[in-house]
């Protein structure tokens, strides 16, 4: 290429003032000069110009090559992005879908809360039943001891008239008139043997009774309105400064008696079996109850499964389970 050169200089003629009046120019950033005619002439320059397009296009291959690796970050960070894209768009998905769970579970959550008030006030009503139950059990367990005290009382006091019984009925024996059914249904007659028993009249009664009791005959009775069981009139009885009802022999003082007494009411008397089966008699005062007593179709022997206690009717003494609640008669002996 010096030979081509040569000769286009030859051919030109001599350099040019301008081209002797060249200085060397230094290309900032590479190591090369460009001479004048007066530092080698063309061939230098041309070189140099040579070594400076070169180096040009070593830098244009470095830029694009830079350029080249700066593409492929930017297509790294554009496939970045719309991973990125994608993800926010799956994030705006999941918190669509947990809106929704978190409604679905804010209405369960009112459904429990109201199930929960609900059962409340059901615990709250049951809790307030239980109180009035205990309450109940209470009262029920004070009345039971009353009545279990009072019990014992009579149980005591018919233990102590017990050891009483047989000798009041062997001395009543012996003095009382002798029944037989000779054909002739309840007749009395006069005692075989005469009694040996010193019989002393009751005292005299006073002419007005006790406030609240009322005279028929010659004798002062409490006609209890309130309605008791057996165990309960003795104890009402005793309340009153009286006892259960011991009815009169046959006469005059038992009809007017029964004559006081309020149409198909029966009245709880004394009478019982409770200490021997079959054998009636008034409590307190031991006395045997007459056939004369009974009402039709009772007497003393006839069959009365479970029922001990004697009520007195218009009629007269009829059976009855010691349980029932009836009215009662006191009186004052």
């Amino acid at each position: 290429m010096g030979a081509v050169v040569a000769v286009a200089v030859a051919a030109a003629g001599p350099p040019s003032e301008f081209t002797q009046r060249l200085d060397p120019i230094d290309f900032a950033g590479n190591n090369y000069l460009v001479s004048g005619g007066r530092r080698g002439g063309y061939t230098d320059m041309l070189d140099d110009l040579q070594r400076g397009h070169e180096g040009l296009i070593v830098k244009l291959n470095d830029v694009i090559r830079a350029l080249k690796e700066d593409e492929v970050k930017l297509n790294n960070v554009f496939y970045k992005l719309g991973s990125h894209d994608t993800n926010i768009q799956g994030v705006d998905n999941n918190v669509h879908r947990l809106a929704d769970d978190s409604r679905r579970i804010e209405a369960k959550l009112n459904k429990h809360a109201f199930n929960v008030d609900f059962l409340r006030r059901q615990v709250e009503r049951l809790q307030g039943s239980m109180e009035a139950e205990e309450r109940v059990e209470s009262e029920v367990s004070a009345v039971r001891s009353i009545v279990n005290r009072l019990d014992d009382r009579l149980t005591d006091a018919l233990a102590r008239l017990g050891m009483v019984e047989n000798t009041t009925r062997t001395l009543e024996k012996r003095s009382a008139p002798h029944y037989y059914t000779g054909g002739l249904d309840d007749l009395m007659v006069p005692a075989i043997r005469p009694p040996t028993l010193t019989v002393y009249p009751l005292p005299r009664q006073a002419d007005t009774c006790k406030p609240k009791f009322e005279q028929v005959g010659q004798g002062c009775y409490w006609f209890g309105g309130e309605e008791l069981t057996y165990t309960e009139a003795v104890a009402a009885c005793l309340g009153h400064g009286s006892t259960l009802l011991t009815l009169p022999s046959p006469g005059t003082q038992l009809d007017l008696l029964l004559a006081r007494l309020r149409p198909d009411t029966h009245y709880w008397t004394s009478g019982t079996d409770a200490f021997h089966r079959g054998d009636w008699a008034f409590l307190l005062t031991a006395q045997p109850v007459m056939p004369l007593h009974w009402a039709s179709g009772e007497n003393n022997t006839s069959p009365a499964p479970h029922r001990h206690c004697a009520a007195l009717s218009t009629h007269g003494l009829t059976k009855l389970h010691c349980t029932h609640r009836l009215p009662y008669i006191c009186h004052t002996i």
